[in-house]
């Protein structure tokens, strides 16, 4: 080649290396200028995938954009001037797009692009999927800037002049906002007005009449020492805990019951009331509280209340199970079970994110940065555990009482294994010959299966028929041992017999019930009922009343898609409720219930099938339980049946003695169960035949004594269990206390021992152990019959860089949790100290506590929220210390005094000007009702308390209590979703089937007819009378000042004095006035219906 053709060729090469670098960068240029302004603003009304491209362009590909619409080409390469699709961004003849111009470095970027030519990678449009996916990024890349969605900054407390507000930053930046709109603040409160205010929104309850005389004169002499003394003395008293936790009970739609036809109680959610009501009183840290309502089952150290015997970790799961569950299998009424995970979802969400979740279930959200796959990559999370009851009882909690248990038992099985042995009197052959002729009419249909039928045979046998009736029997006996051994061999194989300790792989126990309720061969069961040494013998295996039938107990297999065979078939005994549950997909109030029948002489089976596992159901999942630790339990009413026992319709199952016993588990493909094998006969009929009817006699006796021998001697066999059992119901072995003193004496003490153990106690939890996670398969569209992909478990994918479920081979609740509860979440803390703020104020510092997205309201003061989240975290998430702070500030101390400029520049006081009138919520007010008439009991905790009802209906268990509930503060009241407190739903109780951020403020004409004609606030007036006129030495002007102190936290002035005075002569019928109830009674009903005691300043 010559040397100009070298340059020749080498200048070819340059020319196409420089051009594919140009197409490289045109290409960057479209993808990073262009294609996501058409995809954020074009594509909803110009793609393939919209219902109707308008116009008939469409921009999704290249093609498209060449070709144009009805008007022409809206891209003509390289000449920008003929592009229609420039010439509408620029506004020239179509104005687009309809929100309004584009910027003008975006309009640049498109005239530069058509001028280079318009490079287009697009060659086909994109199919629905992909155009979706395209569009939600660049949603997501918006929304991912919400304020919401930014760390919390910190800022500092701005300067303010006035020396009483710059004390706090709190009000620092509450007299910056104000002052920047041309706004004061007005004066404090006096002393009165404070000390109803801070009871009120501390306690929900008025002030005593001991605070009312002596907090105003303590207050003038040192207002911060007596003002912060008084708070320190509210936050520490237990209503503080009840006030707050009911605030919370609103945001996480607490229930009592689950609703739908039949309002089923949902068992534990009391204990989950109580466990808000010390979590508050404790303070203990939100961020814990976050772990423990989320994924308390799987803290590595739960937080156990000694004082109180319980695993308060434990209970926080039951969060996820309030609000309403259908009765009947979820395969039955699948939509319906995704409403029901749909409301998980979304109380979950809007309690501790402020966020729409539920809003995506059917399609990405329309506002926030919420995706359709977030929704379900929740769900999966949420659904991935087993739904099922958890004890809640300290770990060791029994440990005392268990350990004398079996040392007394072990000396009970020693006397006993000396009586029996020493006492076989009953076992010789010429008694038992002659108790076996007593009993033989009622054993001429005796089965081979019975452990008599040798003993019926042989009665009435002669010598000379002795040979040939033994024969028969030994015959028989074997045929049919043969036989069935064969079968069982031929189709079922033991997955376990409990020869030692310990259940199948990823088998789970639940409850002391099962931690101690291993036994080997012949353990005594020792009797808990007058009249008996002990019940029976117990056959080798797991016994949850071993011990006691106190003792929760409760056995889960995996899911069934996970243990060999078709059918897995356990041998179980059980009574008082105990019984078996089959749980298809996490089913909620799954029925029907199966209840174990209670006899204690034979044993059953119970078979679980995986013919369950279609329509999509990937997890079957099956438990035995106790009554305690049945998720079910009790079901709707006539469910709980067994033989001719029903459970009552007011029995809430709570503290039953309930038990199980488990002995063996085979698994087999085809229907049917093992039959037993007659082993109990073996010692007896594999010798050769008796030579007369004494020898016979004699073997049986041999039979039957060794047996006992064995048992005393600690060798028995499963075989030698079930004869002893049967000696001892026969009355052929000594077990009555008058047998033997010194055993009466150690059973005593055994049933007293027992007699202390208390109750498990168990709340409707989680539990991940034996469980494989599932990921939740999308529903298009929201259509439950119309299944997508399953979506991977996780988070939402705005947080996707700080929390990865991927990490954990559980559920990822966990992680989850941390998350939320560490620093690094964005919301958490801005959310909860929101809520706080609002719950002290009266309106959050942003007024939509549940909803921090789009449709929300903006904060009023941004700064002082993340100030606020801020100093939260960094002081060990104390609410208390957070409300102290709040309580204590200039802001708060206000008085309600409005002026005319605020009223005309802030009316709706978002710049806190005043402190607003706030009226008494539904229970404050029932609750002072109560503190006034002096009918308040103040005992903390316990179930529910029927509220009065017009009208019973036992079949839903809607009973009807007391009319002043047992004189009980309104949050122990049962909240039922069928039937809920009547007084409170008149006021502002909230809908309880919904999470609700932030009351109703009502006030309609039915209220006052509540507070004038409901029997429930007459019968407090009457009481309230009452008590005014059993003080005899008072007159009528210190009766009325007492009726002020007490009902509005304030002296009368002396016109009040005379008027109030004046209508009580009025409202008498009597010349003696003093002693006139009705007229007492009258003017207390009036004090209840003033404006003063409904509200507070």
């Amino acid at each position: 080649m010559t040397r100009a053709a070298y340059i020749v060729a080498g200048w070819f090469v340059c020319c196409v290396i420089a051009v594919s670098v140009r197409a490289d960068e045109s290409v960057d240029f479209f993808e990073t200028n262009i294609r996501p302004v058409l995809v954020k603003h074009c594509y909803e009304c110009h793609s393939s995938t919209s219902t109707e491209a308008k116009g008939g362009l469409l921009v999704d590909f290249r093609e498209g954009l060449l070709k144009g619409g009805e008007s022409g080409p809206s891209v003509v390469p390289h000449q920008p001037d003929e592009s229609l699709l420039l010439a509408a961004m620029r506004h020239e003849s179509f104005e687009m797009p309809p929100s309004g111009k584009l910027p003008e470095q975006v309009i640049a970027d498109f005239e530069q692009w058509i001028k280079d030519g318009a490079v287009d990678p697009r060659d086909e449009p994109p199919s629905p999927t992909q155009a979706a996916e395209m569009l939600w990024k660049e949603q997501l890349a918006e929304r991912r800037d919400w304020w919401s969605l930014q760390p919390p900054e910190f800022h500092s407390p701005p300067q303010v002049d006035d020396e009483q507000w710059s004390r706090e930053p709190v009000d620092q930046f509450v007299w910056s906002a104000m002052d920047e709109a041309g706004l004061s603040p007005v004066e404090s409160a006096n002393a009165t007005t404070l000390l109803r205010r801070l009871s009120f929104v501390l306690t929900g309850l008025p002030p005593t009449p001991e605070q009312v005389a002596s907090f105003p004169a303590a207050y003038e002499a040192k207002a911060e020492l007596a003002l912060e003394t008084l708070v320190d003395e509210l936050l520490d008293s237990p209503q503080f805990g009840e006030r707050f936790a009911r605030h919370w009970m609103d945001v996480i739609r607490y229930t009592d019951t689950y609703g739908y036809e039949w309002d089923n109680p949902a068992r534990g959610s009391w204990e989950y009331r109580d466990y808000l009501i010390r979590a508050f009183n404790e303070d203990v840290g939100f961020d814990q509280l976050i772990r423990e309502q989320i994924a308390g089952d799987l803290l590595a150290v739960p937080r156990i209340n000694s004082e109180a015997g319980l695993n308060e970790s434990m209970i926080g799961p039951m969060f996820f199970h309030l609000g309403e569950h259908r009765h009947g299998s979820s395969l039955a009424f699948n939509g319906i079970h995704q409403d029901m995970v749909n409301n998980k979802i979304d109380a979950f969400s809007k309690a501790f994110l402020a966020m729409t979740v539920a809003c995506a279930r059917c399609h990405d959200h329309k506002l926030d940065a919420i995706s359709q796959a977030d929704y379900y990559a929740l769900a999966g999370v949420f659904m991935s555990p087993r739904w099922t009851a958890r004890v809640i009882d300290a770990p060791g909690k029994h440990d005392q009482q268990i350990e004398e248990l079996k040392q007394l038992r072990e000396e009970i099985h020693r006397e006993l294994a000396s009586l029996w042995q020493s006492n076989t009197t009953r076992l010789q052959a010429a008694e038992l010959r002659s108790w076996a002729e007593s009993q033989a009419s009622s054993w001429t249909d005796a089965k081979l299966d019975e452990m008599y039928y040798p003993l019926a045979k042989l009665v009435g046998t002669t010598d000379d028929t002795i040979v040939e009736t033994w024969s028969t029997l030994e015959a028989e006996w074997q045929t049919a041992r043969e036989q069935r051994a064969e079968s069982n061999a031929a189709g079922f194989t033991v997955l376990t017999d409990f020869s030692e300790p310990g259940l199948p792989d990823g088998w789970v126990a639940e409850g002391d019930g099962m931690v101690h309720g291993y036994v080997n061969d012949g353990m005594p069961l020792v009797s808990l009922a007058d009249g008996k040494l002990v019940e029976r013998m117990l056959p080798r295996g797991y016994h949850t009343h071993a011990l006691s039938s106190k003792l929760a107990g409760a056995v889960r297999l995996p899911s069934q898609d996970a243990v060999p065979g078709q059918f897995v078939s356990l041998e179980l005994q059980g009574g008082e409720w105990a019984g078996s549950l089959v749980v298809p997909q996490n089913a909620f109030q799954n029925e029907p219930l199966s209840f174990l029948g209670g006899n204690s002489d034979t044993s059953s089976w119970v078979t679980v099938t995986d013919e369950t596992l279609k329509n999509g159901v990937c997890r079957v999942l099956t438990e035995i339980d106790t009554a305690t630790l049945h998720p079910n339990f009790p079901p709707r009413t006539g469910l709980a049946k067994v033989g001719e026992v029903t459970l009552p319709d007011d029995d809430l199952g709570i503290n039953k003695r309930s038990w199980f016993s488990l002995t063996k588990v085979v698994t087999h493909d085809a229907a049917g169960t093992p039959t037993p094998t007659l082993d109990e006969f073996a010692p007896l009929l594999t010798e050769d035949s008796p030579v007369d009817v004494d020898d016979a006699w004699q073997r049986v006796s041999a039979w039957l004594t060794e047996a006992v021998t064995r048992w005393s001697t600690n060798v028995p066999t499963t075989a030698d269990v079930r004869l002893m059992n049967w000696l001892v119901s026969q009355e052929l072995l000594p077990n009555r206390p008058d047998d033997s003193p010194v055993i009466a004496s150690l059973v005593e003490r055994y049933r007293d021992v027992e007699n202390r153990i208390d109750y498990s106690r168990s709340v409707i939890s989680m539990d991940e152990r034996g469980v494989t996670p599932v990921d939740y398969r999308l529903n298009v569209r929201g259509d439950v019959d119309n299944e997508g992909p399953a979506i991977p478990r996780g988070f939402l994918e705005v947080f996707a860089d700080t929390y990865g479920v991927g990490e954990t081979t559980g559920s990822g609740r966990l992680e989850l949790a941390e998350y939320l509860s560490s620093p690094d979440n964005p919301q958490t803390a801005r959310v909860y100290v929101n809520r706080v703020w609002q719950w002290v104020f009266g309106t959050g510092i942003v007024a939509t506590p549940s909803d921090f997205g789009k449709l929300g309201d903006r904060p009023s003061h941004l700064e002082l929220l993340d100030w606020l989240a801020l100093q939260f975290m960094s002081e060990g998430w104390s609410t208390k210390k957070l409300i102290r702070r709040l309580v204590l500030s200039q802001t708060f101390r206000q008085s309600g005094t409005v002026t005319d400029s605020a009223r005309e520049s802030d009316p709706d006081n978002r710049l806190l000007h005043h402190f607003p009138t706030r009226r008494l919520e539904a229970e404050a007010l029932r609750d002072s009702l109560l503190f006034v008439s002096g009918e308040l009991d103040a005992q903390l905790y316990g179930p529910p308390i029927h509220p009065p009802r017009l009208v019973e209906d036992g079949a839903k268990r809607l009973l009807s209590g007391a009319l002043d509930s047992e004189g009980r503060r309104s949050i122990y009241m049962q909240m039922s979703i069928m039937d809920p407190p009547k007084f409170l739903v008149c006021f502002n109780l909230p809908d309880l089937k919904l999470p609700t951020g932030r009351r109703d403020v009502t006030n309609v004409p039915v209220q006052a007819l509540a507070l004038l004609n409901d029997p429930f606030v007459v019968q407090m007036s009457e009481k309230w009378g009452e008590r005014l006129i059993a003080d005899d030495s008072a007159s009528a002007e210190q009766r009325v000042r007492a009726m002020f102190v007490r009902a509005l936290g304030r002296s009368p002035g002396d016109r009040e004095l005379r008027r109030w005075t004046d209508a009580v002569a009025d409202f008498s019928q009597s010349d003696e006035l003093m002693t006139d109830t009705n007229a007492w009674t009258e003017l207390a009903h009036a004090m209840f219906n003033t404006k003063e005691f409904l509200y507070y300043q």
